[in-house]
């Protein structure tokens, strides 16, 4: 290795000191290498060794003109070939594919490969048997690169797959462009394509002195010197182990001899005596004349020296500063171009211009602006001639423009254009040009969103009272009726809590596109949020009109949707206000449609209520009992009467259903279906329930101390059942009357149970751990999941009076009934039955052996009085006698 080393620095000095212009590659020999071949026993057959190498590395490995692959590491394989008896199958290919194939299985050797910490981990590698230097190269004209931290900044050339790569990315640098082959980089290099690249010494100077471009290039100190091994997978020690053997048997000179025709043979040989006194005699005398000579050229050639290296030291800082300022012109992320103000083109653009505007091969003298603007008032080619009069006037513009790539496509610029003493003319304009089509996207998704719901897209209640204000304004002009509708989605919260969000908004969405479908163009459909609707229909020529449009999208809903798989229904409660009849203001025609709204839920659900003025009265009598039952507590006006509940083996009553009733002051006896929704709506039930359930304790504790062991049976509302401390409510209750919580029970509907059902379900698990009975109201009107039954060991299910009131007169109730108190039995519940009315009724429950009954015919609410009498009678309904 020292010897091949020692030959190509030879080589070297003698080309300096012959002053040759170019350095030249010797030829390869045409007559191969003798080696006398080992006497071996002709082996049997054995598969071939595949070979990969890089067919671009001279002088280890290279093709010629023709395209014959050749080169010092080929001739030693053929040697190891006759060493061993074993075929070699050459895969001489561009070094990216013979990483490939080692890496693939696809061969079995791997050569000219430089070792790294990295490649240690994969592959076995022989001793090295050459030396590279790797330094980086560059254009002769540019100056400033020294080492790797003078890189930043410039894309450096690569061979792709090479190791200088890796080695200059593991210090930070990031900037490549990959080439297959070094014949490939250095063409690019020669167009200017890359200014510095990374490049093995020895192939370089093959190449470049092949192609005459030699004096192109200065390089840096090696950045690294790497050495050439042959390397296996780490997995193939028995290939390791022949391949290793094989060229163990190559004997030093043989593979001098090799290293000699590739690297070429140093001078050798004994000068004749009489001949070097002959040339000492002439050296002498050419130096003695030459000695004047020496000295007036010293002097000129310093003279000549100082002015060359000052005038290369200008030179050399003129290259930077216009390298560096072609680099930054051309690597800034906006767009800039010259403009002359004499011709009306475009004289200089950079790279980013080219790419924004897509002008591929187009000279830039046929561009103009009007190419580059949209066309369409105001980016006209007028439009942009008066920016640029305002800029050679003096001002400095900014200002967005709608412009066009030559592709046809439209985008958003930001442009701003200066005059610019450009090239030694003051007839120049600087214009800058920056891309915001995202900025503007986003901006109009924001001014898009301020005025719309994102859920569906719908015009939001911003826009929706701009449109009715602007309606109403010409409907008065036009004799015509504007519409305001509030719909409101029924049972919308029971899907949403039941199925999930994710399909209340997908119902929402499916909603919004069947109510667009069902009007006018000019009308809007409106989401202001949750599961509410504002429609506004403009320009109808009468009520009929309106109607129409009414009863269309009560059809539209009728239609089951498909939300994820599961089939829905939904209805729609709609209230209706006209302007100008029911109002002139948006507010004002809100308000009465959305009273109108509530009167189309108090109605049924499913259907449609206009306003009107005694619909005003109602919503004042509705805020009068609102704000008196805040104060109803305070005063004392609430009472409670108890409902008998008798054993329908014995006749015995044995409980009491508790019924608040409101004795007001000056309108007297108020129902409960009066004031109980209100109190639900505005959040009131919570303190009278507790006083309802304080007060019932108490009086349970008192028949209980009268020697009647007596339950009652109180309703919770839902907000009392979804409060956290409701436990503690009942515990305090219980813990200040001194009832037992046997004698409590605690009445819940159907649809509590699917509403924040984790919340409920838990504060149901924590009353019932008390002792206190929970039975299930309304049976059969509901959503009851049966697993909720069970698991919450619910003690009674209550069956709706709708079906015991039909008992003898429908035979579906009676199917419904019997089943309902068939299930309680075999879940071990008791059956209640409320509303019984008559005596037939009555027997017809006891025929099915429901356990316990309620109802007028048994006794109405009224005093605990009057409970306690009924009591204290032995068998008091003769049932069974």
């Amino acid at each position: 290795m020292r010897r091949a080393v020692f030959a190509l620095c030879a080589l070297a000095v003698l080309a300096a000191r012959a002053d040759a212009a170019d350095s030249v590659t010797p030829e390869v020999p045409a007559t191969p290498v003798s080696v006398a071949p080992l006497s071996v026993a002709a082996p049997a057959a054995r598969a071939p060794v595949r070979v990969t190498m890089d067919d671009n590395y001279p002088p280890f490995s290279f093709r010629d003109n023709q395209g014959t692959h050749m080169g010092l590491v080929r001739d030693l394989w053929e040697l190891w070939s006759q060493r061993t008896g074993v075929p070699v199958e050459f895969l001489a290919t561009d070094w990216a594919l013979a990483r490939n194939l080692i890496e693939t299985g696809g061969a079995d050797v791997i050569e000219t490969f430089f070792r790294s910490p990295a490649r240690d981990r994969v592959y076995s590698f022989s001793e090295p048997y050459a030396t590279i230097d790797v330094p980086i190269w560059f254009n002769a004209d540019l100056g400033g690169i020294t080492g790797p931290d003078s890189l930043r900044g410039f894309n450096v050339g690569v061979k792709e797959r090479d190791l200088c790569a890796d080695w200059l990315a593991d210090r930070g640098l990031t900037g490549f462009r990959n080439f297959p082959s070094y014949e490939a980089l250095l063409d690019a290099a020669a167009a200017r394509d890359v200014v510095v690249f990374c490049m093995d010494d020895q192939a370089a100077r093959y190449f470049m002195t092949k192609r005459g471009i030699q004096d192109r290039f200065r390089y840096t100190d090696p950045l690294y010197t790497g050495e050439l091994h042959w390397a296996v997978r780490k997995e193939k020690s028995a290939l390791l182990a022949l391949v290793a053997d094989g060229f163990a048997r190559v004997t030093p000179d043989e593979r001098r001899a090799i290293e000699d025709r590739w690297y070429g043979r140093r001078i050798s040989g004994v000068v004749d005596s009489n001949l070097l006194s002959r040339l000492v005699k002439i050296l002498l005398g050419a130096l003695a004349l030459g000695a004047m000579a020496l000295v007036w050229a010293t002097m000129l050639r310093r003279q000549v020296a100082a002015k060359t290296e000052r005038l290369s030291e200008a030179m050399a800082a003129l290259s930077i500063g216009e390298e560096r300022f072609r680099t930054i012109f051309d690597n800034v992320n906006d767009a800039i171009f010259i403009h002359d103000l004499d011709t009306a083109t475009i004289i200089h653009a950079n790279r980013r211009m080219h790419e924004m505007y897509r002008i591929g091969d187009l000279p830039l003298s046929a561009l103009d602006i009007g190419m580059l603007s949209s066309g369409v008032p105001p980016y006209t080619m007028e439009d942009a001639i008066v920016w640029v009069r305002r800029a050679a006037a003096g001002e400095s513009p900014l200002f967005e423009w709608h412009a066009r790539r030559l592709d046809g496509s439209l985008f958003w610029v930001e442009i701003n254009i200066r005059r610019a003493l450009l090239d030694g003319s003051d007839r120049r304009l600087l214009v800058v040009v920056r891309d915001i089509t995202e900025r503007r996207a986003a901006q109009e998704r924001m001014e898009f969103l301020a005025q719309h719901d994102p859920l569906t897209l719908l015009p939001n209640r911003l826009l929706v009272r701009d449109r009715a204000d602007q309606a109403v304004a010409h409907a008065e002009r036009d004799g015509v009726i504007v519409a305001l509708l509030v719909c409101d989605l029924d049972q919308f919260k029971t899907i949403n809590d039941s199925l999930g969000h994710a399909a209340g908004d997908a119902l929402l969405r499916a909603v919004a596109g069947r109510l667009t479908a069902c009007v006018c163009d000019t009308d809007t459909v409106s989401r202001p949020g949750g599961d509410e609707f504002i429609l506004l229909l403009s320009g109808r020529p009468d009520t009929d009109a309106v109607v129409e449009t009414v009863a269309s999208l009560h059809e539209a809903l009728a239609e089951p949707f498909d939300v994820d798989g599961t089939e829905v229904t939904v209805t729609l409660s709609i209230g209706i206000a006209l302007a100008p009849a029911d109002g002139r203001d948006f507010a004002t025609l809100m308000q009465n449609a959305d009273t109108a709204m509530h009167h189309a839920k108090a109605s049924g659900r499913n259907t449609h209520r206009f306003f009107a003025e005694a619909m005003n009265a109602e919503a004042v009598a509705h805020l009068s009992i609102r704000n008196g039952l805040r104060r109803a507590l305070e005063r004392g006006e609430f009472l409670i009467h108890y409902q008998p509940q008798v054993n329908l083996d014995s006749g015995m009553v044995f409980g009491a259903e508790a019924l608040i009733r409101w004795n007001h002051p000056e309108r007297g006896m108020i129902p409960p279906g009066a004031f109980i929704p209100i109190a639900e709506d505005s959040g009131l039930i919570v303190p009278i329930g507790e006083w309802v359930l304080r007060e019932s304790c108490r009086q349970a504790a008192q028949w209980r101390a009268a020697g009647l062991p007596l339950t009652v049976a109180v309703n919770l509302s839902a907000r009392q059942l979804q409060r956290s401390d409701l436990a503690r409510t009942v515990t305090d209750a219980l813990t200040d009357s001194g009832l037992d919580p046997l004698f409590l029970e605690l009445e819940l509907t159907e649809s509590m149970l699917i509403q924040n059902t984790d919340a409920v379900l838990e504060n149901i698990r924590r009353v019932k751990a008390l002792g206190v009975q929970i039975s299930i109201d309304d049976f059969g009107t509901g959503y009851s999941n049966l697993s909720y039954i069970g698991r919450l060991a619910v003690d009674k299910l209550k069956i709706d009076r709708s079906f015991i009131m039909d008992l003898c007169r429908n035979h579906d109730s009676a199917r419904i009934t019997a089943a309902v108190i068939q299930m309680a039995h075999s879940l071990n519940l008791t059956a209640v039955a409320e509303g019984v009315e008559d005596a037939e009724t009555l027997e017809q429950l006891r025929q099915l052996r429901c356990d316990v009954a309620q109802g007028y015919f048994l006794g109405r609410p009224g005093p605990a009085e009057a409970v306690e009498r009924a009591a204290r009678q032995a068998n008091p309904f003769h049932i069974g006698a």
